[in-house]
This record gives C-alpha cells, structure tokens and sequence, in this order.
C-alpha cells in the first residue's frame, strides 16, 4: 500500500464512520436523543443540545471502516489487473 492510498483510505474511513452516524442516527430514532455510531454506539446525545463522544470507540469505529474500504480497495484493484 502506497502513502497516498493509505491517506486516501483513512480518509473515506473518517467519512464512511461519520455518515453512517448520521444514517444509525436518523434510522434507529436518536437524533435528537441517544446513542449513536455504526457498529459501535460512540457517541450520545440530548435533546437539548449536550452530547459526549467515547473516542476509544470512535477510534473502533474508524478502524473498522478502514478495513473494510482496504479490503473492498484490494479487490477492486485485483479485478483491474
């Protein structure tokens, strides 16, 4: 894996771990209240406003979907050749 792939999929692991927030969020009912994150809970919130976010699980999380767009990358890169 070159440095620029390697950047390329840390970032879209940063993004796949937000929208999938976002998603877990706006489907499971907790957006205004509760826990979200997809598939570990990291973050919760209120419906006034305050929220945490568990950054060891928020590091989970960017872990996961890093190795998941790794392994899809190697596949499609496999295909090409």
């Amino acid at each position: 894996m070159t440095k620029k792939s390697f950047v390329v999929i840390l970032i879209l692991s940063v993004v796949a771990m937000y929208a999938s927030s976002i998603i877990d969020a706006v489907v499971g009912g907790t957006l205004l209240g509760g826990k979200s994150g997809f598939p570990f809970k990291d973050s919760s919130t209120t419906m006034f406003g305050g929220g945490t976010t568990n950054y060891s699980l928020m590091t989970l999380n960017i872990i996961f979907w890093f190795m998941i767009i790794w392994y899809i990358w190697k596949v499609l890169h496999k295909k090409k050749k």
